[in-house]
């Protein structure tokens, strides 16, 4: 893996919460957001907003698992504009809505 494309990954980890579009990535690495996209597909087989919805859907699963925050907030937190996109996004990706899949997934107290 290439040391750039490991940095692009770590700050949309990192700023998930943040990121609204690919061009804010972009902004951040001060390239053209058509560069970014390009490389990074080059780079990891993955486009970016891809990566960027894996990473969103993954820490909304951690969130759903660790905290009592509610869906919304949770949508919110990851990134995600509107709390309907997230609710789609993470049933889409997980085949579940965000409730049942926190009542499958809860640690127990």
């Amino acid at each position: 893996m290439d040391a750039e494309t490991e940095k692009i990954r770590r700050y949309v980890r990192s700023h998930v919460g943040h990121i609204r579009t690919i061009q804010d990535v972009a902004h951040h690495f001060e390239v053209s957001s058509e560069t970014l996209r390009r490389a990074f597909r080059r780079a990891e087989g993955v486009s970016l907003s891809r990566f960027i919805t894996q990473v969103r859907v993954e820490k909304a699963k951690a969130l759903l698992r660790e905290t009592d925050l509610l869906c919304f907030e949770i949508c919110y937190a990851v990134g995600f504009t509107r709390e309907d996109t997230g609710a789609k996004v993470f049933k889409r990706e997980t085949g579940c809505t965000m409730q049942a899949w926190r009542a499958r997934n809860s640690q127990p107290e």
